[in-house]
Protein backbone atom coordinates (compact mmCIF):
# COMPACT_ATOMS: atom_id res chain seq x y z
CA UNK A 1 0.00 0.00 0.00
CA UNK A 2 2.71 2.28 0.96
CA UNK A 3 4.74 1.60 -2.34
CA UNK A 4 1.60 2.29 -4.38
CA UNK A 5 1.09 5.70 -2.79
CA UNK A 6 4.65 6.55 -3.25
CA UNK A 7 4.90 5.79 -6.83
CA UNK A 8 1.10 6.63 -7.70
CA UNK A 9 0.39 9.25 -5.57
CA UNK A 10 4.03 11.20 -5.41
CA UNK A 11 4.80 10.49 -8.90
CA UNK A 12 8.03 8.39 -7.86
CA UNK A 13 9.31 6.40 -10.81
CA UNK A 14 5.58 6.62 -12.47
CA UNK A 15 6.12 8.96 -15.47
CA UNK A 16 4.05 11.38 -14.19
CA UNK A 17 4.06 14.66 -11.67
CA UNK A 18 3.01 13.55 -8.05
CA UNK A 19 0.20 15.44 -5.82
CA UNK A 20 2.62 18.48 -4.78
CA UNK A 21 5.04 18.45 -8.04
CA UNK A 22 7.90 16.62 -9.24
CA UNK A 23 9.35 14.22 -6.52
CA UNK A 24 12.80 14.78 -6.63
CA UNK A 25 13.28 12.35 -2.89
CA UNK A 26 11.50 11.43 0.43
CA UNK A 27 12.52 9.88 3.60
CA UNK A 28 10.29 7.86 5.34
CA UNK A 29 9.59 4.97 7.81
CA UNK A 30 6.46 2.89 8.50
CA UNK A 31 5.15 1.54 11.17
CA UNK A 32 2.67 -0.84 11.95
CA UNK A 33 0.02 -0.23 14.86
CA UNK A 34 -1.61 -2.48 17.38
CA UNK A 35 -4.97 -2.90 15.00
CA UNK A 36 -2.28 -3.91 11.64
CA UNK A 37 -3.12 -0.39 10.28
CA UNK A 38 -0.01 1.15 8.53
CA UNK A 39 1.41 4.46 9.92
CA UNK A 40 3.16 6.45 7.69
CA UNK A 41 6.12 9.47 8.42
CA UNK A 42 7.32 10.74 5.73
CA UNK A 43 9.68 14.05 4.69
CA UNK A 44 9.05 14.92 0.74
CA UNK A 45 11.72 16.96 -1.50
CA UNK A 46 9.65 18.66 -4.89
CA UNK A 47 12.28 18.90 -7.12
CA UNK A 48 13.55 22.52 -7.90
CA UNK A 49 12.66 24.08 -4.64
CA UNK A 50 14.72 26.48 -3.04
CA UNK A 51 16.41 26.14 0.32
CA UNK A 52 14.42 28.03 2.84
CA UNK A 53 16.87 30.66 3.75
CA UNK A 54 16.44 31.38 0.06
CA UNK A 55 12.46 31.43 0.73
CA UNK A 56 12.65 33.31 3.34
CA UNK A 57 14.90 36.16 1.53
CA UNK A 58 12.51 36.33 -1.36
CA UNK A 59 9.46 36.93 0.87
CA UNK A 60 11.49 39.67 2.46
CA UNK A 61 10.64 41.73 -0.48
CA UNK A 62 6.45 42.77 -0.30
CA UNK A 63 3.79 41.94 -2.86
CA UNK A 64 6.15 39.85 -5.11
CA UNK A 65 5.39 37.90 -7.96
CA UNK A 66 6.92 35.13 -6.01
CA UNK A 67 5.12 35.41 -2.57
CA UNK A 68 2.33 35.36 -4.42
CA UNK A 69 2.97 32.35 -6.45
CA UNK A 70 4.17 30.41 -3.36
CA UNK A 71 0.98 31.33 -1.26
CA UNK A 72 -1.40 30.20 -4.39
CA UNK A 73 0.75 26.90 -4.50
CA UNK A 74 0.60 26.13 -0.49
CA UNK A 75 -3.05 26.98 0.03
CA UNK A 76 -3.79 24.55 -3.57
CA UNK A 77 -1.95 21.42 -2.07
CA UNK A 78 -3.11 21.70 2.08
CA UNK A 79 -5.78 23.38 3.77
CA UNK A 80 -6.52 23.76 7.82
CA UNK A 81 -10.57 23.98 7.30
CA UNK A 82 -13.56 22.38 5.39
CA UNK A 83 -15.17 23.12 1.66
CA UNK A 84 -18.85 23.37 2.69
CA UNK A 85 -18.65 25.08 6.15
CA UNK A 86 -17.19 25.49 9.38
CA UNK A 87 -16.98 22.58 11.85
CA UNK A 88 -20.14 22.98 13.59
CA UNK A 89 -21.93 22.73 10.07
CA UNK A 90 -19.89 19.98 8.66
CA UNK A 91 -20.92 17.91 12.15
CA UNK A 92 -24.33 18.97 11.72
CA UNK A 93 -24.72 17.46 8.31
CA UNK A 94 -22.82 14.35 8.92
CA UNK A 95 -25.47 13.81 11.94
CA UNK A 96 -27.98 14.41 9.43
CA UNK A 97 -27.16 11.80 7.12
CA UNK A 98 -26.63 9.32 9.91
CA UNK A 99 -29.86 10.29 11.95
CA UNK A 100 -32.54 7.41 12.48
CA UNK A 101 -35.50 10.47 12.94
CA UNK A 102 -34.51 11.77 9.33
CA UNK A 103 -36.85 10.50 6.77
CA UNK A 104 -35.40 7.11 5.45
CA UNK A 105 -35.31 8.08 2.03
CA UNK A 106 -33.23 10.95 2.70
CA UNK A 107 -30.10 8.83 4.16
CA UNK A 108 -31.00 5.25 2.92
CA UNK A 109 -28.15 5.68 0.42
CA UNK A 110 -25.29 7.18 2.55
CA UNK A 111 -22.19 5.32 3.40
CA UNK A 112 -19.89 6.19 5.89
CA UNK A 113 -16.82 7.05 3.67
CA UNK A 114 -13.82 5.97 6.11
CA UNK A 115 -15.80 2.09 4.98
CA UNK A 116 -16.26 2.92 1.32
CA UNK A 117 -12.86 3.09 -1.74
CA UNK A 118 -12.98 6.51 -3.53
CA UNK A 119 -15.21 7.08 -7.33
CA UNK A 120 -13.23 8.16 -9.98
CA UNK A 121 -13.97 10.63 -11.98
CA UNK A 122 -15.56 10.97 -15.57
CA UNK A 123 -13.19 11.84 -18.13
CA UNK A 124 -12.37 15.11 -19.27
CA UNK A 125 -14.49 17.03 -22.07
CA UNK A 126 -12.07 17.94 -24.35
CA UNK A 127 -14.15 20.66 -26.20
CA UNK A 128 -12.87 24.09 -25.14
CA UNK A 129 -15.71 26.12 -26.18
CA UNK A 130 -18.41 23.22 -24.22
CA UNK A 131 -21.45 25.15 -22.81
CA UNK A 132 -22.39 21.90 -20.14
CA UNK A 133 -22.79 18.74 -22.19
CA UNK A 134 -23.09 15.62 -20.52
CA UNK A 135 -19.76 15.18 -19.56
CA UNK A 136 -18.83 18.09 -17.96
CA UNK A 137 -22.29 17.98 -15.94
CA UNK A 138 -21.02 13.91 -14.89
CA UNK A 139 -17.76 15.75 -13.53
CA UNK A 140 -19.49 18.94 -12.30
CA UNK A 141 -21.44 16.70 -10.02
CA UNK A 142 -18.40 14.70 -9.10
CA UNK A 143 -16.54 17.31 -7.68
CA UNK A 144 -19.29 18.20 -5.78
CA UNK A 145 -19.30 14.63 -4.12
CA UNK A 146 -15.79 15.12 -3.90
CA UNK A 147 -15.62 18.50 -1.55
CA UNK A 148 -18.99 17.05 0.66
CA UNK A 149 -17.16 13.19 0.93
CA UNK A 150 -14.19 14.93 1.61
CA UNK A 151 -15.53 17.34 4.63
CA UNK A 152 -17.21 13.82 5.70
CA UNK A 153 -14.22 12.45 5.87
CA UNK A 154 -12.27 14.94 7.53
CA UNK A 155 -14.91 15.69 10.08
CA UNK A 156 -14.74 11.90 11.07
CA UNK A 157 -10.71 11.49 11.36
CA UNK A 158 -9.37 14.73 11.47
CA UNK A 159 -11.42 16.53 14.30
CA UNK A 160 -9.01 16.49 17.75
CA UNK A 161 -11.11 14.40 19.95
CA UNK A 162 -11.60 16.42 23.67
CA UNK A 163 -9.61 15.49 26.66
CA UNK A 164 -8.25 12.37 24.39
CA UNK A 165 -6.84 10.07 26.56
CA UNK A 166 -2.66 10.81 26.99
CA UNK A 167 -2.75 13.97 24.97
CA UNK A 168 -2.09 16.16 27.79
CA UNK A 169 1.11 16.83 30.04
CA UNK A 170 1.27 17.16 33.29
CA UNK A 171 0.45 20.90 33.12
CA UNK A 172 -2.60 20.41 31.29
CA UNK A 173 -1.24 21.28 27.75
CA UNK A 174 -1.93 19.32 24.87
CA UNK A 175 0.79 17.13 23.40
CA UNK A 176 -0.64 17.25 20.34
CA UNK A 177 -0.34 21.31 19.98
CA UNK A 178 -4.20 21.38 19.99
CA UNK A 179 -5.72 24.06 19.67
CA UNK A 180 -3.78 25.24 16.63
CA UNK A 181 -3.14 28.74 15.74
CA UNK A 182 -5.91 29.92 12.88
CA UNK A 183 -5.19 32.50 10.07
CA UNK A 184 -7.74 34.05 7.91
CA UNK A 185 -5.62 34.65 5.28
CA UNK A 186 -2.14 33.73 4.39
CA UNK A 187 0.24 36.41 6.40
CA UNK A 188 4.05 36.84 5.43
CA UNK A 189 6.09 38.35 7.65
CA UNK A 190 8.61 41.18 6.04
CA UNK A 191 10.90 41.20 8.53
CA UNK A 192 12.33 38.31 8.54
CA UNK A 193 9.95 36.24 5.50
CA UNK A 194 8.03 34.03 7.66
CA UNK A 195 4.80 33.06 6.30
CA UNK A 196 1.84 31.56 7.89
CA UNK A 197 -0.78 30.18 5.77
CA UNK A 198 -4.33 30.59 5.85
CA UNK A 199 -6.12 28.23 8.13
CA UNK A 200 -9.63 28.61 9.99
CA UNK A 201 -10.19 25.35 11.75
CA UNK A 202 -8.37 24.95 14.94
CA UNK A 203 -9.36 21.63 16.05
CA UNK A 204 -7.79 20.21 12.59
CA UNK A 205 -4.49 19.47 11.03
CA UNK A 206 -3.97 20.63 7.82
CA UNK A 207 -4.47 18.25 5.14
CA UNK A 208 -4.45 17.76 1.03
CA UNK A 209 -8.04 17.31 -0.07
CA UNK A 210 -7.52 14.52 -2.89
CA UNK A 211 -4.93 12.95 -0.46
CA UNK A 212 -8.07 12.66 2.21
CA UNK A 213 -10.75 11.74 -0.56
CA UNK A 214 -7.97 8.83 -1.98
CA UNK A 215 -6.85 7.46 1.53
CA UNK A 216 -9.51 8.04 3.56
CA UNK A 217 -7.91 8.25 6.82
CA UNK A 218 -6.38 10.86 9.38
CA UNK A 219 -3.40 12.92 7.55
CA UNK A 220 -1.43 15.79 8.14
CA UNK A 221 0.46 17.45 6.00
CA UNK A 222 2.54 20.27 6.73
CA UNK A 223 4.96 22.58 4.75
CA UNK A 224 8.24 23.15 6.08
CA UNK A 225 10.31 26.62 5.64
CA UNK A 226 12.83 26.63 7.63
CA UNK A 227 15.79 24.97 8.23
CA UNK A 228 15.16 24.01 11.85
CA UNK A 229 11.83 22.16 11.25
CA UNK A 230 13.39 19.72 8.44
CA UNK A 231 16.18 18.92 10.79
CA UNK A 232 13.19 18.20 13.65
CA UNK A 233 11.54 16.24 11.06
CA UNK A 234 14.22 13.95 10.30
CA UNK A 235 14.95 13.37 13.91
CA UNK A 236 11.46 12.26 14.29
CA UNK A 237 11.02 9.79 11.57
CA UNK A 238 14.28 8.68 12.30
CA UNK A 239 13.36 7.81 16.18
CA UNK A 240 10.85 5.19 14.88
CA UNK A 241 13.41 3.24 13.03
CA UNK A 242 15.15 3.07 16.48
CA UNK A 243 12.47 2.77 19.29
CA UNK A 244 13.93 0.92 22.22
CA UNK A 245 10.60 -0.99 23.15
CA UNK A 246 8.54 -3.31 20.99
CA UNK A 247 5.22 -4.47 21.88
CA UNK A 248 4.32 -7.98 22.06
CA UNK A 249 2.10 -8.15 18.91
CA UNK A 250 4.87 -6.49 16.90
CA UNK A 251 7.20 -9.39 18.40
CA UNK A 252 4.64 -12.71 17.55
CA UNK A 253 4.32 -11.02 14.31
CA UNK A 254 7.82 -11.13 13.25
CA UNK A 255 8.14 -14.05 14.70
CA UNK A 256 5.52 -15.38 12.11
CA UNK A 257 6.81 -13.57 9.02
CA UNK A 258 10.62 -15.74 10.26
CA UNK A 259 8.78 -19.00 10.98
Amino acid sequence: MVKAFIKHVLGVDSGHRGIYGETGGYYGTVEQQGRLTLHLHLLLYIKGALPPQEIRNRLMTRGSEFEQALIAYLEAVHVGEFHNGDLATITILGELKVNPQVPKDTNSAYRNPTLTMPVPPPGRCKDKKCSGCKLCIQRGNWWSNFWETTDDLMVKSNVKSQGAKGCLNKDGVCTARFPREVFPESIVDYSDGSLNVKKLESEINNVTPMLTYCLRCNTDVTSLLSGTAIKAIVAYISDYVSKASLKSYQVFSSMYDVL
